[in-house]
């Protein structure tokens, strides 16, 4: 007997499925590597295909036709890839007419591009994060990339998904960088007021600048949410008989296309005389507007350089799932600046100690190696032996100093057995023994930075300096 089903109870729950899968397939970027899913897979797809910042480029049709065949099956990928490239924190490096503020990209069949050295930064610690298998499952693709670059943090980002949106301003990366020292050091005591002292507003690559109350930018810092003003940067100078208005920086919001439109209808009423797009090939923003008098400009113009923005805080914490249900579990963030901080920085905590636990094991095997092939040296009469015997290796476990008698007897045994007489005969012991006392010394030092994360994290951060830019949004 078929099951009757409530139309109500099943459209709601279908309805919240499908906008649980957009929240976390498309609208939110994730907290610990400030990515959205396309991102993230279009950075793995060039992982994989090894378009590294030191080698050539590739086709972008190549790049996101990789990416949709092995990661991404839903879209295209390409305008994910455009954004990529022209943020002010790129990730890519295009090569090609890759489009600016006004201006479309190319198609992807003639633009090339590759990993930039920011991706590269982002891609170091591959080998401390988690993994799950691709739609396919032929693949894996990383749940999270274990990025040390705090692209959530300078990433402005916006999202739309059902019953959420979320606006994130992206910020310059040297304030964010002194933000997050300052909460490494300070610890639990850190308030938001200690990371204004550093992150003075959002920061724009166009330029503009905050005219926003400092109360109203600690607003929004403090509750993670609020709407902050901004204007375009501009002089008005005499013209022969004239007013001229020349805008050299444009603020977030503000879209030069529907300015001249503007200012087109102005024309039309007498206010203007003309407009003109006198940006260079090296000047990114310049506008110029010729107007009759300054009463005018107070009144019809003036306005349109004043924009609003609204911002909220939301972020996604995605886990590898321990359910066979699903591989991904999500947990959506709101909450102030701070507080998406201090979760960053415990997430670099578990990160960084697995990387140094990763890399001590790394030479604590160097060190055993080096150590057994110095000791097959000292005793090669006892290997030369052993070769006589009926069992090499149980004769060298049984025989050889420092290793009979010990839990790994066998397995040293079998590595010595595996070396050929002549590279033991040519080992300088002098220098070996100097490797060994190398290798200890940055095992010891790998375990104080265990004992002691939060410097290594500092550390890390102040690597990040190669790609700090000035601050372009000015504050009033």
């Amino acid at each position: 007997m078929s099951k009757i089903l409530n139309a109500t109870e099943l459209t709601q729950k279908n309805m919240y499925d499908y906008g649980i899968s957009v929240i976390e397939d498309r609208a939110l970027p994730d907290l610990k590597d400030g990515l959205k899913p396309i991102q993230r897979r279009l950075l793995w797809t060039a992982e994989t295909l090894r378009l590294y910042e030191s080698g050539k480029t590739m086709k972008s049709a190549r790049v996101t036709g990789d990416c949709m065949g092995k990661f991404s099956p839903h879209a295209d990928s390409y305008n994910a890839l455009v954004t990529m490239v022209n943020s002010e924190y790129p990730a890519f490096i295009g090569q090609g007419n890759w489009g600016d503020l006004r201006n479309d990209a190319a198609s992807q069949r003639y633009t090339e591009t590759k990993l930039s050295k920011i991706g590269m930064k982002m891609l170091e610690c591959n080998s401390a994060g988690e993994y799950v298998p691709n739609y396919t499952g032929e693949f894996k693709e990383p749940v999270v990339i274990p990025t040390r670059f705090p692209y959530f943090f300078v990433n402005p980002c916006s999202g739309i998904a059902v019953g959420i949106k979320c606006e994130i301003p992206g910020h310059n990366l040297e304030e964010v960088v002194n933000a997050l020292k300052a909460i490494v050091k300070k610890g639990d005591d850190t308030k938001v007021k200690d990371i204004l002292k550093y992150i003075k507003g959002p920061d724009y690559a166009y330029g503009g600048k905050l005219i926003s109350a400092p109360d109203e930018v600690k607003s929004l810092y403090e509750t993670g949410q609020g709407i902050l003003k901004y204007e375009c940067e501009y002089t008005v100078e005499k013209y022969r008989k004239n007013m001229l208005l020349t805008i050299t920086g444009y603020c977030p919001g503000f879209n030069p296309d529907t300015f001249i439109k503007k200012m087109m209808e102005l024309i039309d009423k007498g206010i203007v005389v003309y407009v003109n797009d006198s940006a260079s090939k090296t000047e990114t923003c310049k506008l110029e507007v010729v107007f009759k008098n300054e009463a005018d400009f107070e009144k019809e113009i003036h306005k349109h350089l004043i924009k609003s923005c609204s911002y909220r805080y939301y972020a996604l914490e995605r886990t590898k799932s321990k359910s066979e249900e699903k591989d991904v579990d999500t947990k959506v963030l709101t909450g102030n600046i701070l507080d998406l901080m201090k979760r960053w920085i415990e997430w670099r905590r578990d990160i960084e100690t697995k990387m140094c636990v990763a890399e001590k094991q790394e030479y604590e095997d160097k060190c055993w190696r080096a150590y057994l092939r110095l000791l097959a040296s000292k005793h090669i009469n006892i290997v030369m032996d052993a070769l006589k015997s009926d069992n090499p290796i149980k004769y060298i476990a049984e025989n050889m100093p420092q290793i009979k008698g010990t839990k790994r007897a066998t397995e040293a045994a079998k590595y010595i057995g595996d070396l050929k007489i002549i590279s033991i005969q040519q080992i300088d012991q002098a220098k070996m023994s100097k490797d060994i006392g190398e290798f200890k010394k940055h095992i010891d030092e790998l375990n104080d930075d265990i004992n002691n994360i939060d410097r290594v994290i500092l550390r890390e951060l102040e690597k990040l300096k190669p790609f700090y830019k000035e601050r372009m949004l000015k504050i009033d």
